[in-house]
Protein backbone atom coordinates (compact mmCIF):
# COMPACT_ATOMS: atom_id res chain seq x y z
CA UNK A 1 0.00 0.00 0.00
CA UNK A 2 1.45 3.56 -0.64
CA UNK A 3 1.75 6.62 1.26
CA UNK A 4 -1.46 7.78 0.01
CA UNK A 5 -3.24 4.95 -0.12
CA UNK A 6 -2.12 4.84 3.56
CA UNK A 7 -3.44 8.18 4.09
CA UNK A 8 -6.87 7.60 2.50
CA UNK A 9 -7.53 5.01 4.98
CA UNK A 10 -8.67 7.33 7.76
CA UNK A 11 -11.03 9.15 5.66
CA UNK A 12 -14.57 8.75 5.63
CA UNK A 13 -16.30 5.80 3.74
CA UNK A 14 -18.85 7.95 1.89
CA UNK A 15 -15.39 10.51 0.61
CA UNK A 16 -13.57 7.56 -0.40
CA UNK A 17 -16.43 5.35 -2.18
CA UNK A 18 -17.15 9.23 -4.26
CA UNK A 19 -13.47 9.25 -5.42
CA UNK A 20 -13.88 5.99 -7.03
CA UNK A 21 -15.71 6.93 -9.70
CA UNK A 22 -14.43 10.94 -9.56
CA UNK A 23 -11.55 13.23 -9.69
CA UNK A 24 -12.28 15.78 -6.69
CA UNK A 25 -14.78 15.24 -4.09
CA UNK A 26 -15.88 18.92 -2.62
CA UNK A 27 -17.43 18.67 1.26
CA UNK A 28 -19.66 21.27 1.79
CA UNK A 29 -22.45 22.49 4.26
CA UNK A 30 -25.76 23.91 3.68
CA UNK A 31 -24.62 27.19 4.17
CA UNK A 32 -21.12 27.13 1.92
CA UNK A 33 -21.20 29.64 -0.90
CA UNK A 34 -19.47 27.46 -3.70
CA UNK A 35 -20.52 28.83 -7.13
CA UNK A 36 -16.62 29.87 -7.63
CA UNK A 37 -15.41 26.45 -7.13
CA UNK A 38 -18.54 24.92 -9.08
CA UNK A 39 -18.30 27.05 -11.78
CA UNK A 40 -14.19 26.30 -11.71
CA UNK A 41 -14.80 22.64 -11.76
CA UNK A 42 -17.19 22.05 -14.01
CA UNK A 43 -14.55 24.52 -16.37
CA UNK A 44 -11.70 21.90 -15.67
CA UNK A 45 -13.22 18.84 -14.88
CA UNK A 46 -16.49 18.86 -16.13
CA UNK A 47 -18.59 15.41 -15.16
CA UNK A 48 -15.18 14.00 -13.30
CA UNK A 49 -16.44 15.72 -9.41
CA UNK A 50 -18.75 15.26 -7.08
CA UNK A 51 -20.33 17.30 -4.29
CA UNK A 52 -21.15 15.75 -0.59
CA UNK A 53 -23.22 17.90 1.16
CA UNK A 54 -22.44 17.69 4.92
CA UNK A 55 -25.27 19.49 6.78
CA UNK A 56 -24.08 19.92 10.31
CA UNK A 57 -27.64 19.20 11.89
CA UNK A 58 -26.63 15.56 11.30
CA UNK A 59 -24.85 13.62 13.96
CA UNK A 60 -23.52 11.10 11.36
CA UNK A 61 -22.22 14.67 9.30
CA UNK A 62 -20.60 16.04 12.47
CA UNK A 63 -18.93 12.85 12.73
CA UNK A 64 -17.60 12.28 9.07
CA UNK A 65 -16.40 15.50 9.52
CA UNK A 66 -14.80 15.03 12.48
CA UNK A 67 -13.12 12.22 10.95
CA UNK A 68 -11.95 14.06 8.26
CA UNK A 69 -10.96 16.95 9.97
CA UNK A 70 -8.50 14.39 12.41
CA UNK A 71 -7.25 12.73 8.91
CA UNK A 72 -6.57 15.74 6.92
CA UNK A 73 -6.65 19.10 9.24
CA UNK A 74 -9.65 20.56 7.42
CA UNK A 75 -11.23 23.03 9.98
CA UNK A 76 -13.68 24.88 7.19
CA UNK A 77 -16.15 24.41 4.23
CA UNK A 78 -16.25 23.59 1.91
CA UNK A 79 -13.26 21.40 1.40
CA UNK A 80 -11.90 19.71 -1.68
CA UNK A 81 -9.99 16.57 -1.69
CA UNK A 82 -8.30 14.07 -4.47
CA UNK A 83 -7.06 10.72 -6.01
CA UNK A 84 -3.75 11.77 -4.48
CA UNK A 85 -4.77 13.61 -1.47
CA UNK A 86 -6.01 16.71 0.30
CA UNK A 87 -6.69 19.79 -1.48
CA UNK A 88 -7.85 22.34 0.96
CA UNK A 89 -10.07 25.26 0.30
CA UNK A 90 -11.25 27.46 -2.79
CA UNK A 91 -7.07 29.16 -2.84
CA UNK A 92 -5.85 25.51 -2.75
CA UNK A 93 -8.13 24.26 -5.13
CA UNK A 94 -7.46 27.14 -7.71
CA UNK A 95 -3.70 26.25 -7.56
CA UNK A 96 -4.23 22.45 -7.28
CA UNK A 97 -6.20 22.90 -11.04
CA UNK A 98 -3.83 25.39 -12.02
CA UNK A 99 -0.67 22.86 -11.74
CA UNK A 100 -3.38 19.90 -13.76
CA UNK A 101 -3.53 22.35 -16.10
CA UNK A 102 0.34 23.07 -16.40
CA UNK A 103 1.58 19.03 -15.97
CA UNK A 104 -1.18 18.27 -18.82
CA UNK A 105 0.44 20.55 -21.09
CA UNK A 106 -1.70 23.23 -20.98
CA UNK A 107 -0.81 26.52 -22.92
CA UNK A 108 -1.29 29.13 -20.28
CA UNK A 109 -1.81 26.94 -16.87
CA UNK A 110 -3.34 29.04 -14.28
CA UNK A 111 -4.20 31.86 -16.46
CA UNK A 112 -6.26 29.48 -18.45
CA UNK A 113 -8.02 28.74 -15.70
CA UNK A 114 -8.85 32.03 -15.25
CA UNK A 115 -10.02 32.46 -18.51
CA UNK A 116 -12.13 29.81 -18.73
CA UNK A 117 -13.87 30.39 -15.50
CA UNK A 118 -14.08 34.08 -16.34
CA UNK A 119 -15.86 33.08 -19.27
CA UNK A 120 -18.44 30.62 -17.79
CA UNK A 121 -19.32 33.48 -15.57
CA UNK A 122 -19.82 36.17 -17.97
CA UNK A 123 -22.08 33.38 -19.55
CA UNK A 124 -24.27 33.05 -16.75
CA UNK A 125 -24.79 36.74 -16.37
CA UNK A 126 -25.21 37.35 -20.08
CA UNK A 127 -28.04 35.20 -19.68
CA UNK A 128 -29.57 37.28 -17.09
CA UNK A 129 -31.52 40.21 -18.81
CA UNK A 130 -33.59 37.71 -21.06
CA UNK A 131 -34.26 35.91 -17.84
CA UNK A 132 -35.26 39.25 -16.93
CA UNK A 133 -37.51 39.69 -20.60
CA UNK A 134 -39.24 36.65 -20.43
CA UNK A 135 -39.96 36.57 -16.93
CA UNK A 136 -41.28 39.39 -16.47
CA UNK A 137 -43.55 38.99 -20.20
CA UNK A 138 -44.75 35.85 -18.72
CA UNK A 139 -46.38 38.21 -15.70
CA UNK A 140 -48.23 39.86 -17.95
CA UNK A 141 -51.05 36.83 -18.43
CA UNK A 142 -51.01 37.02 -14.43
CA UNK A 143 -51.60 40.82 -14.47
CA UNK A 144 -54.10 40.87 -17.66
CA UNK A 145 -56.43 38.08 -16.10
CA UNK A 146 -56.34 38.85 -12.43
CA UNK A 147 -56.85 42.34 -12.58
CA UNK A 148 -59.03 42.74 -16.03
CA UNK A 149 -61.41 40.47 -14.52
CA UNK A 150 -62.41 43.87 -12.70
CA UNK A 151 -63.45 45.48 -15.53
CA UNK A 152 -64.45 42.40 -17.57
CA UNK A 153 -68.06 42.08 -18.44
CA UNK A 154 -69.80 39.53 -15.74
CA UNK A 155 -70.03 36.50 -18.64
CA UNK A 156 -66.34 37.18 -19.30
CA UNK A 157 -65.30 37.00 -15.79
CA UNK A 158 -65.53 33.30 -14.93
CA UNK A 159 -63.94 32.83 -18.41
CA UNK A 160 -60.92 35.06 -17.34
CA UNK A 161 -60.72 33.87 -13.62
CA UNK A 162 -60.39 30.55 -15.32
CA UNK A 163 -58.05 31.27 -17.20
CA UNK A 164 -55.82 32.70 -14.62
CA UNK A 165 -56.04 29.52 -12.70
CA UNK A 166 -55.06 27.51 -15.75
CA UNK A 167 -51.92 29.95 -16.52
CA UNK A 168 -50.96 29.67 -13.02
CA UNK A 169 -51.20 25.42 -13.20
CA UNK A 170 -48.81 25.79 -16.31
CA UNK A 171 -46.39 28.43 -14.82
CA UNK A 172 -46.53 25.82 -11.51
CA UNK A 173 -45.55 22.76 -14.25
CA UNK A 174 -42.19 25.18 -15.61
CA UNK A 175 -41.09 25.88 -12.19
CA UNK A 176 -41.26 21.76 -11.21
CA UNK A 177 -39.18 21.40 -14.50
CA UNK A 178 -36.54 23.65 -13.78
CA UNK A 179 -35.41 20.77 -11.36
CA UNK A 180 -35.29 17.99 -13.96
CA UNK A 181 -32.94 20.38 -16.25
CA UNK A 182 -30.70 20.63 -13.23
CA UNK A 183 -30.53 16.80 -13.17
CA UNK A 184 -29.89 16.13 -16.15
CA UNK A 185 -26.64 18.53 -16.51
CA UNK A 186 -26.04 17.08 -12.70
CA UNK A 187 -26.78 13.85 -11.68
CA UNK A 188 -26.10 14.05 -7.81
CA UNK A 189 -28.81 17.50 -7.83
CA UNK A 190 -31.39 17.06 -4.91
CA UNK A 191 -34.36 18.77 -3.88
CA UNK A 192 -34.41 18.21 0.42
CA UNK A 193 -34.55 14.09 0.33
CA UNK A 194 -35.91 14.15 -2.83
CA UNK A 195 -34.34 13.22 -6.19
CA UNK A 196 -34.72 16.27 -8.31
CA UNK A 197 -36.70 14.17 -10.90
CA UNK A 198 -39.60 13.27 -8.43
CA UNK A 199 -39.58 16.42 -7.33
CA UNK A 200 -39.72 18.14 -10.83
CA UNK A 201 -43.43 16.00 -11.48
CA UNK A 202 -44.81 17.38 -7.93
CA UNK A 203 -45.77 20.49 -8.59
CA UNK A 204 -47.38 19.61 -12.02
CA UNK A 205 -49.11 17.27 -9.79
CA UNK A 206 -50.09 19.77 -7.13
CA UNK A 207 -51.17 22.25 -9.95
CA UNK A 208 -53.50 20.04 -11.10
CA UNK A 209 -55.18 18.48 -8.23
CA UNK A 210 -55.64 22.49 -7.33
CA UNK A 211 -57.52 22.69 -10.76
CA UNK A 212 -59.68 19.98 -9.92
CA UNK A 213 -61.39 22.25 -6.56
CA UNK A 214 -63.82 24.98 -7.13
CA UNK A 215 -62.56 27.98 -8.59
CA UNK A 216 -62.13 30.26 -5.05
CA UNK A 217 -60.07 27.04 -3.36
CA UNK A 218 -58.86 26.67 -6.88
CA UNK A 219 -56.99 30.03 -6.42
CA UNK A 220 -55.89 30.16 -2.98
CA UNK A 221 -54.12 26.40 -3.50
CA UNK A 222 -52.45 27.89 -6.63
CA UNK A 223 -51.02 30.82 -4.58
CA UNK A 224 -49.73 28.78 -1.58
CA UNK A 225 -48.77 26.58 -3.97
CA UNK A 226 -46.38 29.47 -6.18
CA UNK A 227 -44.56 30.61 -2.27
CA UNK A 228 -44.10 26.94 -1.81
CA UNK A 229 -42.20 26.09 -4.96
CA UNK A 230 -40.24 29.76 -4.33
CA UNK A 231 -39.21 28.31 -0.55
CA UNK A 232 -38.49 25.01 -1.54
CA UNK A 233 -36.26 26.74 -4.78
CA UNK A 234 -34.58 28.89 -2.40
CA UNK A 235 -32.94 25.88 -0.46
CA UNK A 236 -32.08 23.63 -3.07
CA UNK A 237 -30.81 26.32 -5.61
CA UNK A 238 -28.57 28.36 -2.83
CA UNK A 239 -25.17 27.70 -3.39
CA UNK A 240 -25.60 26.42 -7.26
CA UNK A 241 -23.86 28.84 -9.84
CA UNK A 242 -26.75 30.60 -10.79
CA UNK A 243 -27.26 33.66 -13.23
CA UNK A 244 -26.79 37.07 -10.85
CA UNK A 245 -30.18 38.24 -9.34
CA UNK A 246 -31.68 34.88 -10.18
CA UNK A 247 -33.72 34.29 -6.69
CA UNK A 248 -34.06 38.16 -6.58
CA UNK A 249 -36.08 37.85 -9.77
CA UNK A 250 -37.91 34.47 -8.90
CA UNK A 251 -39.09 36.48 -5.37
CA UNK A 252 -40.35 39.89 -7.60
CA UNK A 253 -42.36 37.00 -10.55
CA UNK A 254 -43.59 35.20 -7.62
CA UNK A 255 -45.08 37.74 -5.56
CA UNK A 256 -47.02 39.15 -9.50
CA UNK A 257 -48.25 35.67 -9.40
CA UNK A 258 -49.60 35.94 -6.22
CA UNK A 259 -50.73 39.31 -6.24
CA UNK A 260 -52.98 38.51 -9.23
CA UNK A 261 -54.32 35.06 -7.97
CA UNK A 262 -55.42 37.31 -4.82
CA UNK A 263 -57.20 40.06 -6.81
CA UNK A 264 -58.95 37.09 -8.92
CA UNK A 265 -60.27 35.91 -6.15
CA UNK A 266 -61.01 39.03 -4.71
CA UNK A 267 -63.25 39.24 -7.93
CA UNK A 268 -65.27 36.33 -7.03
CA UNK A 269 -65.61 37.24 -3.04
CA UNK A 270 -67.23 40.89 -4.26
CA UNK A 271 -69.49 39.03 -6.60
Amino acid sequence: MNDTAQTMSGWPAEVRQALVEHEVVAITSGLSDVRDAVALLDAMLPGRWVRLEWGMGSAHNREQFHALQQATGADVLPYFVARDGAIGGLPELREYLGARAVAAGANRGPRDVAERVGQTQQSQEASAPMLQVLGYGGLIPFVVLGFGAWMAQPEWQIFALEALAFYGAVILSFLGAIHWGLYLADREHRVGPLSAPVWAVVPAILAWLALLQPLPEALMTLAALFLGALWVDRLSLRGRPLPRGYLGLRMALTAGAIVSLASGLAVIMVR
